[in-house]
């Protein structure tokens, strides 16, 4: 059973080091790719640059660039795929992407914001003009987009991003195995074939697991919750760790063809979790 990881660049030195040792500890057990998350408006361009390129180089595993269209030009987008293809970095996730921090959608020039499913045609005619390597892939919702008008219309443009020439899809966080295991069914009947990666993050504070929730637009389990505040102040990653290794076992026998772990770039979570499922 493939599975992969998402990792974030580093913010200061002292993270690079300890991320250089999770992407090491990642890699040893052999994932199907690493993503690289990228900042909005390409504020983390550099740094994302220098992690996918250390994966790329110092790995054998693949490296997935995430590329956002917010802010920027199809011009200057152009000229970032070829620079990362030149690079070896072949795969990526096309995202319309979110605002800087600190700023609105209103504050955003967006005569000229690039739809995701236009990013993906952009990738995949590069890609093609210099041999056809490479994966593209795209996010999905379970739960809605944040800027969602209904489910159909969130699948309609799933099926458009893939008409595109998408080759897979990774969703956004979620809680319970029939969010996913519904919204693929529904997928699949608007004409979906591609795959679609369960995206599970094993959490270890409340804080952490609010913050998600917030993110994912909806309320988190109060189960899970409840155990992680009980735990109070102390870091307890083996209740996030059971619970993703529960929820995973629900979606592998559902049929998810894949697994992919947000690592928050951590190693030891993730790691754990795939050891319980006996995927290594």
């Amino acid at each position: 059973m493939p599975f992969s990881f998402e990792i974030f660049p580093p913010r200061n030195n002292d993270a690079q080091v300890a991320l250089n040792e999770t992407i090491r500890r990642l890699a040893e057990t052999n994932p199907e790719f690493i993503s690289v998350t990228y900042g909005a408006s390409g504020s983390s361009r550099d740094a994302s640059f220098d992690t996918l390129r250390y994966v790329h180089n110092h790995t054998d595993v693949t490296a997935l660039a995430h590329l956002t269209t917010i802010g920027q030009n199809k011009q200057h987008l152009t000229g970032l795929i070829n620079e990362w293809m030149d690079a070896g970095i072949n795969d990526f996730l096309a995202l319309r992407g979110d605002p800087p921090l600190g700023q609105f959608e209103a504050d955003i020039d967006t005569s000229n914001l690039m739809p995701s499913a236009e990013l993906v045609r952009l990738i995949a005619a590069q890609r093609e003009a210099r041999g056809g390597e490479g994966r593209i892939a795209v996010a999905a919702y379970p739960n809605g987009h944040p800027r969602s008008v209904s489910r159909e219309r969130d699948i309609a443009m799933l099926v458009e991003k893939q008409d595109a020439g998408a080759d897979f899809a990774i969703t956004q966080l979620f809680f319970e195995a029939d969010e996913y295991l519904g919204f693929v069914a529904d997928a699949r009947e608007a004409g979906l074939t591609i795959p679609v990666l369960p995206g599970l993050m094993p959490v270890s504070t409340a804080k952490q697991l609010r913050r998600i929730a917030e993110l994912a637009g909806h309320e988190p389990p109060a189960d899970l919750l409840r155990r992680l505040e009980q735990a109070g102040d102390t870091v307890a990653p083996e209740i996030g760790v059971e619970f993703v290794v529960s929820l995973a076992r629900e979606l592998l026998a559902g049929g998810a063809p894949s697994l992919h772990l947000y690592t928050f770039n951590r190693y030891e979570s993730v790691i754990a979790v795939l050891q319980l499922l006996r995927l290594i």
